[in-house]
């Protein structure tokens, strides 16, 4: 399973996340083209320059890409605190 997100650079939000799984019968070139394709369709309607698309191949959740790309958690908002990040919706394809 693989995760497309789109994410809010200044507060490292999540705004949009959808998980892309191969489908049965497709092969990896299939699913790669397809995955690549969708990756471009989101790109165009996330086109701000605030915010990131990131594709998270092999990551079955939002936390578990985390935890392997700490990075892109959320950014410290000047209080000390950190912000509320939202997983956004999640919708299978």
């Amino acid at each position: 399973m693989d995760l497309l997100m789109v994410r809010d650079r200044a507060t490292g939000r999540f705004l949009y996340t959808e998980r892309l799984e191969r489908r049965t019968g497709e092969t990896s070139w299939e699913y790669v083209r397809r995955s690549v394709r969708r990756e471009a369709h989101i790109r165009t309607q996330f086109s701000e320059d605030g915010q990131q698309v990131i594709m998270g191949w092999g990551a079955d959740s939002v936390e578990d890409f985390l935890r392997s790309y700490p990075e892109y958690g959320p950014v410290a908002d000047g209080t000390g605190g950190r912000p509320e990040r939202s997983e956004g919706e999640i919708i299978d394809r």
